[in-house]
C-alpha cells in the first residue's frame, strides 16, 4: 500500500482505513508499527520507510512500481502522434500485468482500488482495440474482444468494437445479429435504446460502409452507459431546463474567503464542513445564485438530510430519481439499479453544465452516486463531517466554515432586526452578538424572538441569553428547530468514547484544550483520546485551531455540559475535574521547579489514577507551556475555588503566582492570593496563611496601597516567627523592606533588608542571592554606590552558584542602574540590554529596566534609542496602571521633544 504512494507521505489514519475500514483492532497502529519493522528488515538497504510529517514514506522511485509504470506508458501512449508508436505503449502497458491485483487481501478500500484498477485496465483495452481496427488488425483482436463482450455485456463502445471486426472478417450477419442481442438487453435492462455510436456502426454495416467509420480514442474507462439522446422520444418529457435552487439566503452577510474559495477552486467537487447552523446551506445557495449563469443546462438540489431529527436520510438512489425526472427522463424510463441510474445520470450530464448542491449529507457513501463525473459541472456539497474519502477518491475541495466574526455576526444582527431597532439599544445588541458567539442559526432564532415580540426590548432578551443556565432555552423553537434540535443530530452519531469526552469537554472551564490535557480529563490514554477528539473534529464539535489544541463553540459547550448533567453521574463528573485540576496544579508545580528552581518547594496534591502531567524537561518547555495554558490555568482556579477545593485553590495560587506578578499584573495576583487566603483559613492551618498575607502585601504596595500592605506583611511576618519559618521570616522582611521603598522611607527600606541579610546566613545561594540583590538596591537608595555595586556583584556570583536563571536580569538592572548612577554609563547600558534581553516575558520588572535604559541612552545624548525605550517603558507603565511611573516616562519623552511638562 505504501508502494501506491511511492514516494509520498501516507498518514497512519488513511493506512489503518486500507487495511481494516471502519472495522480496525484498537491495536490497529501498534500492528501497523510491527509490520514497518519487519517490512525495514526484509527491505534492508534497498529502499527505506521513513516518517515525514504525519505519515510514513517508501522511497522506491515510482518508475520502479508497476502500477505507476502502466500509468505512465498509458498517458505516453495517448499522447503519441503515430498509431503503431501508441499500440506498443498500450502493449507495453498491457503486459505489466500479472494476475489479480492485491490477490489474497481484502478490505473495503483495496476492493474499491481493485475496482478502479481494473477499470483503468478496461478502458486502455478499449483504446487499443481502437487503434488496432485503425491498423486494420481486425483479425487479431476479435478473440479479445469476443471474450470480453461477454464480460461487459453492456459495454455499447465494446460492442461496437465487435461488430466492425465480425464485419471486417466477413461475419456480416453474426455482427448484425449481436447489434440485436445488445438492443434486448439494454432495453429489457435499462429500459434504453442503444446510443447513436453504435446505432451509426450498425447503420455502416447495413449499408456495406463501415470502413468509413473510424473509431474514437476514449481515455474514459469503463462500462459505457447510455447517452442522453440514446432515450427513445417518449421516454423524455418536453424540454425543461431544471432550477431547483431553493431562494438565496437573506440579508447574507461576509465570507468573502470561502466565496473566493468556492469561485476559484479547479476542483468540480467542492465541501462546505461546519458544525450544525454555522450556515453552510446559505454560503452554498448564495455562492450558487451568484454563478447560475455559468451553468445554463441545470441547476439541481438536494437536501440528504443526514442530520435530520428524525433519521430518515434521503438515500442515494431517491435523489437520483428526482435528477433524473428534473433531465426530463420519464419515471417509467428510469432503471431500477442504482448503478444502472447513475450511469444514466452520468450520460444526461455528459455533455451539459450543470450545478449540484448536495445539501447536509452525512457520508461519502451518500454522495458518490450523485456525482456527475463531467468537469464541466460543478458540485457543492455541504455536511457536518468532515468528508475526507471526498477529497482523497474525488479530488474535492475541503471548505472547512467557522463563525461569523464578530463584525459580520454585528452586521447580520443589524440587518435583520432593522437599523432603527438596533440603534436604540446598541449595548443589548452587542450582548446579543456576544451571546450567540458568531453561530448564525442562534443569530436567525434571535431575531424571531424579537419579532415575536416587537414591543419588547432588546435588553430583556439580551439578559435571558446571557444567563448561562436559559442560553440553550432561549434558543429553542420547537423540537425541532432550535440549538439544541442541531446539536441532538451530532450528537446521537458519535460512538461512546466520543459522546462521553464531548460531555467531559462541556465541563471544563477554559477556552481551550490540549490533547495531553484531554487525555487526563478522560482518564484515557493519547491515542484512545487522539482517535475520540478526530471523531468531533469529523463531527465539526470540536475545532482543532492549533496542532494538538482543539476549542468548541459556546452553545456546543453549554449543549455537553447539558448532556454530562444528565448522562454522567456526579461521581464522573467530579472524577473527571479532579484528574483535570491535578493535571494543570501538578505540571504548574514543574514549571516552577524548572523555571524558578531557587524557589522553596510545595509538595502537590495526591496525582489522580488516570492522570498524567506534562513531563516537561527544561526551562523552555516550561516557559511554553504555562504561557499557552495561562488562562486555562487561572479557569482551573476558579473551578477549584468554586468546588470547595482548598488545597488546590492555595496549592494553584502558589504556582501561578509569579506568572502574574512577573507579567505586570498586580492585581491579578491580589484575587488569586486573596482566593488563596480564603482557602487557607478554610483548612483551618495558619501556617499556610503567611504565603498568601505576604503576596497580598506585595500586590498592594505595587498598587499603591502602602497601609493595607502593612497591614498583610506584618501578620505574614508573626505567622513566620511563630513557626520559625527562618525562609519565610526572610522573604517577609524583603517584602516590608519594599513596601518602606516604594513610601520613599529609603533608611527604614535599608535596615529591614540587613535584618533580612543577617537571617538568611546559612541558607539557600538563590535565596542569599535575592537578598543581596535587594540590599544593594537598598543601599543605592541611600547613595552607598561603592558598598552597593560590590553587594550586587556578589548577588551575581551567588545567583550562577545556585543556578538561578532567572534571578541574573533582575541583578544585571540593579548592577546597570548603580553604574549608571556613577557614571559608568557604557558598562551600565551592557548591562540594561542584557537584562531587558534575559527578562522575557517578566514585564513587571522590564518595564523599570527599559526606563533607566532609556534614561541612560538620555545622558549619552543618543536620543533616538532613548525615545524607543521610554515608548516601551510607558506603554508597559499603562499596561500595569502605574500612574507615577507611566507620568515620568510621559515626561520624559516630551523632554526629548522639547515639550517638557511637570511629571
Amino acid at each position: 500500500m505504501l508502494l501506491l504512494d511511492a514516494g509520498q507521505p501516507v498518514s497512519l489514519h488513511d493506512l489503518v482505513m486500507r487495511v481494516w475500514g471502519n472495522r480496525a483492532p484498537n491495536s490497529a497502529r501498534g500492528i501497523l508499527h510491527s509490520y514497518f519493522s519487519r517490512l525495514r528488515t526484509a527491505l534492508a538497504d534497498e529502499h527505506q520507510i521513513v516518517r515525514r510529517g504525519h505519515g510514513y514514506v517508501l522511497d522506491a522511485p515510482p518508475e520502479n512500481v508497476d502500477v505507476h509504470r502502466f500509468r505512465e506508458l498509458v498517458r505516453r501512449s495517448r499522447r503519441a502522434a503515430a498509431a503503431e508508436a501508441a499500440l506498443a505503449l498500450f502493449d507495453d502497458a498491457l503486459g505489466l500485468w500479472r494476475g489479480e491485483p492485491f490477490a489474497g487481501l481484502d478490505s473495503p478500500w483495496l476492493r474499491e482500488f481493485r475496482a478502479a484498477l481494473h477499470a483503468e485496465r478496461a478502458g486502455v483495452l478499449l483504446d487499443r482495440a481502437d487503434l488496432a481496427l485503425e491498423l486494420g488488425r481486425h483479425a487479431q483482436v476479435l478473440p479479445g474482444l469476443t471474450v470480453r463482450v461477454e464480460q461487459y455485456p453492456f459495454d455499447e463502445r465494446l460492442a461496437g468494437q465487435l461488430m466492425v471486426a465480425l464485419h471486417r472478417t466477413g461475419r456480416q450477419a453474426e455482427a448484425l445479429l449481436h447489434f440485436q442481442q445488445v438492443r434486448k438487453l439494454l432495453a429489457s435492462e435499462l429500459g434504453v435504446n442503444p446510443g447513436p455510436a453504435l446505432r451509426a456502426v450498425h447503420q455502416e454495416i447495413l449499408t456495406g460502409d463501415a470502413e468509413m467509420s473510424e473509431p474514437r480514442r476514449q481515455s474514459a474507462p469503463g462500462v459505457i452507459s447510455p447517452q442522453p439522446h440514446d432515450l427513445d422520444d417518449e421516454d423524455v418529457l418536453p424540454p425543461l431546463i431544471p432550477r431547483q435552487l431553493p431562494a438565496p439566503p437573506r440579508s447574507f452577510t461576509g465570507r468573502e474567503k470561502e466565496l473566493e474559495v468556492l469561485s476559484e477552486t479547479p476542483a468540480p467537487v467542492s465541501v462546505i464542513v461546519g458544525p450544525g447552523g454555522v450556515g453552510k446551506t446559505a454560503l452554498a445557495l448564495h455562492w450558487a445564485h451568484e454563478h447560475v449563469g455559468e451553468y445554463p443546462d441545470a441547476q439541481l438540489f438536494v437536501d440528504l438530510r443526514g442530520f435530520d431529527p428524525s433519521g430518515e436520510r434521503v438515500c442515494p438512489d431517491a435523489a437520483m430519481r428526482t435528477f433524473l425526472i428534473a433531465l426530463g427522463v420519464k419515471p417509467a424510463a428510469i432503471p431500477r439499479d442504482g448503478a444502472a441510474m447513475s450511469g444514466l445520470f452520468r450520460s444526461l450530464a455528459a455533455d451539459k453544465r450543470l450545478l449540484v448542491i448536495i445539501d447536509n449529507a452525512r457520508d461519502v457513501d451518500q454522495i458518490t452516486p450523485l456525482l456527475p463525473g463531467n468537469p464541466q459541472c460543478s458540485v457543492v456539497v455541504t455536511s457536518r463531517t468532515r468528508l475526507t474519502g471526498l477529497v482523497s477518491r474525488h479530488g474535492a475541495d475541503l471548505i472547512t466554515l467557522d463563525v461569523l466574526d464578530d463584525s459580520d455576526a454585528h452586521d447580520l444582527l443589524v440587518t435583520r432586526l432593522g437599523p432603527a431597532r438596533a440603534s436604540a439599544e446598541p449595548a443589548a445588541v452587542r450582548r446579543l452578538v456576544d451571546a450567540c458567539a458568531g453561530l448564525p442559526l442562534a443569530l436567525s432564532i434571535v431575531v424571531g424572538r424579537a419579532q415575536e415580540h416587537p414591543d419588547f426590548s432588546l435588553t430583556s432578551l439580551a439578559d435571558e441569553l446571557v444567563d448561562a443556565s436559559s442560553t440553550l432555552n432561549a434558543l429553542d423553537v420547537d423540537a425541532d428547530l432550535g440549538i439544541r434540535a442541531v446539536l441532538l443530530t451530532s450528537f446521537a452519531a458519535l460512538d461512546d468514547e466520543a459522546a462521553d469526552l464531548l460531555m467531559l469537554l462541556g465541563l471544563t472551564p477554559g477556552a481551550d484544550i490540549a490533547l495531553d490535557t484531554a487525555a487526563s480529563l478522560a482518564g484515557k490514554t493519547y491515542a484512545a483520546i487522539r482517535t475520540a477528539l478526530r471523531a468531533l473534529e469529523r463531527a465539526s464539535l470540536v475545532r482543532q485551531y492549533q496542532p494538538g489544541r482543539f476549542r468548541m463553540h459556546d452553545l456546543v459547550r453549554a449543549y455537553a455540559r447539558e448532556q454530562a448533567e444528565r448522562n454522567l453521574g456526579l461521581d464522573r463528573r467530579e472524577a473527571g475535574l479532579r484528574r483535570l485540576v491535578s493535571f494543570y496544579l501538578h505540571t504548574l508545580v514543574r514549571t516552577v521547579q524548572l523555571a524558578d528552581p531557587g524557589r522553596p518547594p510545595i509538595s502537590p496534591i495526591p496525582l489522580p489514577v488516570g492522570c498524567t502531567p506534562v513531563p516537561l524537561r527544561d526551562r523552555c518547555e516550561a516557559l511554553r507551556w504555562v504561557t499557552a495554558e495561562a488562562d486555562n490555568i487561572a479557569a482551573v482556579r476558579v473551578t477549584a475555588k468554586m468546588l470547595g477545593w482548598h488545597e488546590a485553590v492555595w496549592q494553584l495560587a502558589w504556582g501561578s503566582s509569579s506568572l502574574y506578578a512577573t507579567q505586570g499584573n498586580p492585581g491579578e495576583s491580589l484575587s488569586i492570593w486573596q482566593d488563596a487566603l480564603a482557602a487557607a483559613h478554610a483548612v483551618g492551618d495558619e501556617n499556610l496563611e503567611c504565603l498568601p498575607h505576604r503576596c497580598i502585601a506585595q500586590s498592594l504596595t505595587r498598587t499603591g496601597n502602602h497601609e493595607q500592605a502593612l497591614d498583610h506583611i506584618c501578620r505574614a511576618l508573626a505567622i513566620a516567627e511563630r513557626s520559625s519559618d527562618v525562609v519565610q521570616q526572610v522573604l517577609s522582611l524583603q517584602v516590608l523592606s519594599e513596601i518602606h521603598m516604594r513610601q520613599q522611607h529609603t533608611r527604614e527600606a535599608l535596615d529591614t533588608i540587613s535584618s533580612a541579610w543577617r537571617l538568611v546566613t546559612g541558607q539557600s545561594a538563590a535565596l542569599r542571592a535575592t537578598i543581596a540583590n535587594h540590599f544593594a538596591w537598598c543601599m543605592k537608595l541611600e547613595h552607598r554606590y561603592p558598598e552597593a555595586r560590590e553587594m550586587a556583584e556578589r548577588s551575581l556570583t551567588l545567583a550562577e552558584e545556585a543556578e538561578a536563571h532567572k534571578l541574573r536580569p533582575t541583578i544585571l538592572d540593579t548592577l546597570g542602574t548603580i553604574l549608571a548612577e556613577t557614571g559608568n554609563l557604557e558598562q551600565a547600558v551592557d548591562r540594561l540590554e542584557e537584562a531587558v534581553a534575559l527578562f522575557g516575558d517578566e514585564l513587571f520588572s522590564v518595564s523599570d529596566t527599559l526606563y533607566t535604559l532609556g534614561c541612560t541612552y538620555r545622558t549619552l545624548g543618543r536620543d533616538d534609542l532613548a525615545e524607543k525605550n521610554f515608548g516601551q517603558a510607558l506603554e508597559l507603565f499603562q499596561q500595569q496602571q502605574r500612574g507615577r511611573e507611566a507620568r515620568l516616562a510621559q515626561a520624559a519623552l516630551a523632554g526629548l521633544s522639547g515639550q517638557a511638562e511637570s511629571p
